[in-house]
C-alpha cells in the first residue's frame, strides 16, 4: 500500500469534501481516504499497481473536481494560490455592482439620494447591475447545478437554487407587470455576501496554515560552496549534495544539515526547538539546515540534503499532520455529507407549508424558502475541526513540539497518566560524579584526589573518565598534568601525575597491581571507580545519572493538570527510588525489562487510565507503541521521529506538559466550534423557515441569511486562530 496525497481544486464547502471522500473511499483498493476542506487536499492509501494514480484523478474529475498528485510540499501551496488568482477581482465586481443594484432597488424605502427616472428604467438598471454580479459568481452555478444532477449537492447548489429561484420569480413578476416586490437585489446581495464570507474565510485559513510556509522560507536560496582548490562559488541550495563543503558567514542561514569541520559560531535554532537562545557550535558539532548563524565563521561538511534534511522532515511531518483529522471530526463529516439534502427537503417543506397551508402567498413563501437555502450551509460544521487542527499543529511546530497527526491531539487532551523512563528521560543520560569516598588512612583530601584523577582521566574517551575530568573542571581545582598515560581497556588507567603513580579503574585493575579494595565496598547497584596513589588505595568515586534540572517543575506542572506521573525503569531500585524522590514522583517500578515495561503500560490502560509514555525513542519503542500516546525527544535520530506521536525538538521535559496543554486547548477550540456550528443551524434554520413568525413576527430575510451564513464560517475559523496566541 502506498500513501498518496493530492491537491483538490473546486471544493467549495464541507459538503463537497464529504461527498468526494465518500466516492473515493468506494473505489476498490482505496483505504483511509481523508479529504480536508481546510487544506484543499486528499490523502489516501492504495495499491497503485491495481489502482493507478490516473484512475484516482479520473474518479475525482467524475465527482466534479480536479486533482493533482503532490510530489513536493510546495505544490500544495502553489496550487492553492493559483486557484485564488482572479477571485479578488470577481469579488470586487460583485461588491460594486451588488451595492449599485441594492441602491437602485431600495432607494425609495430607505430615502436614498436618487435621480428622476421612469419606473420601468429602474428595473432595467437592476437587471444591468445584476449581470456583472452573476458573472462574478458564475462558479456557484457551474459547480452547484452539476453537483445537484450528480445527486451530490453542496453549498453551491444551495446558492444556485436560491438565487435562481429569486431571479426566475422576479422575471415572472415582470411578465405579469408586477414591479413592487422583485428579488433581483436579493439575488445580487446573496452572491456578494457569500463571496465576502469565502474571501474572509480563505484569508483566515491561509493564516492558519502559514506555519509550513514559514518553515519553507527558512532554507536560503543560495549557499557558498567551497571547491577542492580552496576557492568558492555561490550555488543554489537545492544543488548541494552530501560531502559538499559549505562556508557559513555571520548573519546567514545554514542551507543543509552537516558537521562543522573548521571554525565556530553561535547558531539560532529556534526554528527547530522553539528555544530563542543561540547555541554555541564548534568543530565536530552538528548544524541543521534552516538555522541562522549569529556570529562566527565556520566550514561544515554536508551529510543530509534535499528531502533528507531535518527541516524537510519536519515540514513533511507537519504537512501530513495538518491533513489528518481526529475522531471527533467524523461526526461532523457524517452530518456534512447528508446536510445539504436535509436543507433542500426543509426548504421544500417550508415553501409547501407557507404556500398551501397558509394565506401567506407565493412571495412570502418564496422569501422563507430562499432564507432557508442560503442560511443553512455545512461550511462552519466542516471547518470547525480542520482549521483548529491546522492552527494547533502549526503553533506546536513554532514551539518545537511536533504533533504527528490530529488523532494525537485528541488523545493528548485526554491523558491522565504520564509514564517516564528514567535514564535519558528524567535524567540527562550521562554519568556524573556524585560522591568522593576516602579510605580511613588516606593522605589526600577529596579535592586533591579529584585533581589527580582528573589529570589521569583527561585523555581518556571512556564516559566515566570524562565525568571525572568534567567534575574537576566544575570544581575549579588545580589543573595538574599527566606526565604519562596508559589506558587499559576493561580495567582503567595507569598514569603518572606530579611524579606520583596513579591508578584509576575497577577492582580488576587494583587486583592486577595487588591493591586491596575491601575497605571501600560499593553501595547497592552503584559501581565504584577506585583511585590509588603510589600503590596505596586512597579513595573511590560514586557516579550517578543526574536528574534533568527541569524534571521537578515538569512533574509539578503535570500534577496541576491532574496527570499522575509514574516511573518505569530497568535500573536498580535504589537509583530509581532516588530519582523518584528528587522529582517528587510517588509511584515507580524498577528492574523492568522492555517487555515488562510494555506489559505494565497495558495493565494501566486496562485499568481505564489514559497513558502517555515519555521515552528516548530508541530502546523505549515498544513502550511508546503500547501507550495511548508516545512522546519522545528528537535527539537527532530518525528513530525518535518514527516511534512517537509527539516529538519534542528541544531536550527539555517541560515540553511534555506544554504539548498536553496545547492539545487540550486545541480540543477545547474544536468543541467550541462544533457547538456553535450546531447551535447556529439548530437556531437559524427554524428562524429562516418562519417557525417563530406566527407568534413573534420574526422573519429572516434571504440577505440577512446570507450574511449570517458567511459570518458563521468566518467566526469558526477566527476562533481557531486564537491558538496562535497560546502561551507555553
Amino acid at each position: 500500500m502506498e500513501k498518496l496525497e493530492f491537491t483538490v481544486k473546486g471544493m467549495r464547502c464541507a459538503g463537497c469534501s464529504a461527498n468526494l471522500q465518500r466516492k473515493i473511499s468506494e473505489l476498490s483498493g482505496v483505504k483511509n481516504c481523508t479529504v480536508n476542506i481546510a487544506t484543499n487536499t486528499m490523502s489516501l492509501e492504495c495499491d497503485t499497481d491495481k489502482l493507478p494514480v490516473k484512475d484516482i484523478i479520473s474518479a475525482v474529475k467524475k465527482a466534479g473536481f480536479q486533482a493533482e498528485l503532490i510530489k513536493d510540499s510546495t505544490e500544495k501551496y502553489t496550487a492553492a494560490e493559483e486557484e485564488s488568482k482572479g477571485y479578488f477581482l470577481r469579488f470586487l465586481t460583485a461588491g460594486i455592482f451588488s451595492i449599485l443594484l441594492f441602491w437602485t432597488a431600495m432607494h425609495e424605502m430607505f430615502h436614498l439620494p436618487w435621480f428622476s427616472i421612469a419606473k420601468g428604467w429602474d428595473i432595467v438598471l437592476q437587471i444591468i447591475f445584476l449581470l456583472p454580479v452573476l458573472w462574478a459568481g458564475n462558479n456557484f452555478y457551474k459547480k452547484g447545478f452539476p453537483a445537484l444532477l450528480r445527486f451530490s449537492p453542496n453549498m453551491d447548489s444551495l446558492i444556485a437554487l436560491s438565487t435562481s429561484s429569486a431571479i426566475l420569480y422576479s422575471i415572472v413578476l415582470l411578465f405579469r407587470k408586477e414591479f413592487d416586490h422583485l428579488y433581483f437585489d436579493t439575488a445580487g446581495m446573496i452572491i456578494f455576501l457569500i463571496m465576502l464570507g469565502k474571501l474572509l474565510e480563505a484569508r483566515s485559513r491561509g493564516t492558519a496554515s502559514g506555519a509550513i510556509r514559514e518553515l519553507m522560507k527558512l532554507t536560503p536560496e543560495t549557499a557558498e560552496l567551497v571547491l577542492e582548490n580552496g576557492s568558492s562559488k555561490i550555488v543554489k541550495s537545492e544543488e548541494l549534495k552530501p560531502g559538499d563543503l559549505i562556508r557559513v558567514a555571520p548573519g546567514t542561514k545554514i542551507p543543509v544539515d552537516g558537521v562543522i569541520i573548521e571554525g565556530s559560531g553561535s547558531v539560532d535554532e529556534s526554528m527547530l526547538t522553539g528555544e530563542p537562545m543561540p547555541v554555541e557550535k564548534k568543530t565536530g558539532d552538528r548544524v541543521t539546515g534552516g538555522s541562522l548563524s549569529h556570529n562566527g565563521n565556520f566550514l561544515f561538511k554536508a551529510d543530509r540534503t534535499g528531502k533528507e534534511t531535518t527541516l524537510a522532515n519536519i515540514i513533511e511531518l507537519v504537512r501530513t499532520a495538518q491533513s489528518t483529522k481526529p475522531k471527533i471530526a467524523r461526526l461532523a463529516d457524517t452530518i456534512s455529507g447528508y446536510f445539504v439534502w436535509g436543507v433542500i427537503l426543509i426548504a421544500i417543506l417550508t415553501f409547501c407549508i407557507w404556500f398551501f397551508a397558509t394565506d401567506a402567498g407565493f412571495g412570502k413563501a418564496l422569501g422563507f424558502t430562499l432564507a432557508v437555502l442560503v442560511i443553512a450551509c455545512p461550511c462552519a460544521l466542516g471547518l470547525a475541526t480542520p482549521t483548529a487542527v491546522i492552527a494547533g499543529i502549526g503553533r506546536g511546530a513554532k514551539l518545537g513540539i511536533l504533533i504527528r497527526n490530529g488523532e494525537a491531539l485528541e488523545i493528548a487532551g485526554k491523558i491522565d497518566t504520564a509514564v517516564f523512563d528514567k535514564t535519558g528521560t528524567l535524567t540527562i543520560g550521562k554519568a556524573s560524579v556524585k560522591t568522593v569516598l576516602l579510605t580511613e588512612n588516606s593522605k589526600y583530601t577529596p579535592d586533591e584526589l579529584v585533581s589527580f584523577a582528573g589529570a589521569a582521566a583527561e585523555k581518556s574517551i571512556h564516559p566515566l573518565s570524562k565525568a571525572i575530568a568534567q567534575y574537576r573542571l566544575n570544581g575549579n581545582l588545580p589543573q595538574l598534568s599527566a606526565e604519562s598515560f596508559t589506558e587499559m581497556p576493561g580495567l582503567g588507567i595507569s598514569s603518572k601525575v606530579n611524579g606520583k603513580s596513579v591508578f584509576l579503574g575497577n577492582p580488576a585493575l587494583m587486583e592486577k597491581y595487588h591493591i586491596s579494595v575491601e575497605e571501600l565496598q560499593p553501595p547497592q547497584g552503584q559501581p565504584l571507580v577506585y583511585i590509588a596513589v603510589d600503590n596505596v588505595l586512597c579513595g573511590a568515586f560514586i557516579f550517578a545519572d543526574a536528574i534533568r534540572p527541569e524534571a521537578e517543575k515538569t512533574v509539578k506542572a503535570l500534577a496541576e493538570k491532574n496527570i499522575r506521573p509514574i516511573i518505569l525503569s530497568g535500573d536498580n531500585p535504589s537509583s530509581v527510588r532516588a530519582a523518584a524522590e528528587e522529582t517528587g514522583i510517588d509511584l515507580f517500578f524498577a528492574g523492568l525489562l522492555p517487555q515488562e515495561k510494555q506489559n505494565a503500560i497495558r495493565e494501566f490502560r486496562q485499568e481505564g487510565k489514559s497513558v502517555a509514555m515519555i521515552g528516548d525513542g530508541i530502546n523505549d519503542a515498544p513502550s511508546l507503541a503500547a501507550a495511548d500516546l508516545g512522546i519522545s525527544f528528537s535527539s537527532g535520530t530518525d528513530i525518535a521521529m518514527e516511534s512517537a506521536q509527539i516529538v519534542l525538538m528541544r531536550e527539555d521535559l517541560q515540553g511534555v506538559p506544554q504539548a498536553i496543554g496545547l492539545s487540550r486547548a486545541t480540543m477545547r477550540i474544536i468543541r467550541q466550534n462544533l457547538f456553535w456550528a450546531f447551535i447556529y443551524n439548530i437556531v437559524c434554520i427554524p428562524l429562516a423557515a418562519g417557525v417563530f413568525y406566527h407568534w413573534f413576527h420574526w422573519q429572516l430575510s434571504p440577505i440577512a441569511g446570507a450574511a449570517a451564513m458567511a459570518f458563521s464560517s468566518v467566526t469558526v475559523v477566527c476562533n481557531a486562530l486564537r491558538l496562535f496566541r497560546w502561551k507555553k
